[in-house]
């Protein structure tokens, strides 16, 4: 199976436990997933960077964050259904156990976060 390594330090697997952050990159700002060891001074390097390129800082906003995760997690969950991964279904089963509570984690974070959207309205 295919390792997915912070881009920042190259060293953590983030398959089941990544943190959204963003970069600017040729002007344009994109979230990228980096590990929890990285997680601050990848956000703080953003800040630094929106202040150079003379942009406003504005968080990243929970709903945004939360769909990039999910897609990573799917995605990840995807590789693992590939019919030339050759597991026997018990070790699938145990290979993804820590992504699938990662994705449902974020789902239901994502649930919570539009019922306090709805309870404000």
């Amino acid at each position: 199976m295919r390792i997915y390594r912070c881009p920042r330090c190259r060293a953590e697997d983030i398959s089941a436990d990544a943190h959204p952050t963003r970069v600017i990159g040729n002007g344009t700002v994109r979230v990228v997933l980096v590990c929890r060891n990285c997680y601050r001074a990848a956000e703080l390097e953003f800040r630094i960077a929106c202040q150079t390129a003379e942009l406003g800082y504005v968080p990243l906003e929970t709903g945004t964050a939360l769909a990039a995760l999910a897609a990573f997690y799917r995605e990840r969950l995807a590789d693992y259904d590939d019919p030339d991964v050759l597991l026997d279904d018990v070790d699938r089963y145990a290979a993804t156990a820590r992504i699938r509570a990662a994705l449902e984690s974020v789902e239901r974070e994502g649930r919570r976060d539009e019922a306090d959207l709805d309870s404000a309205r």
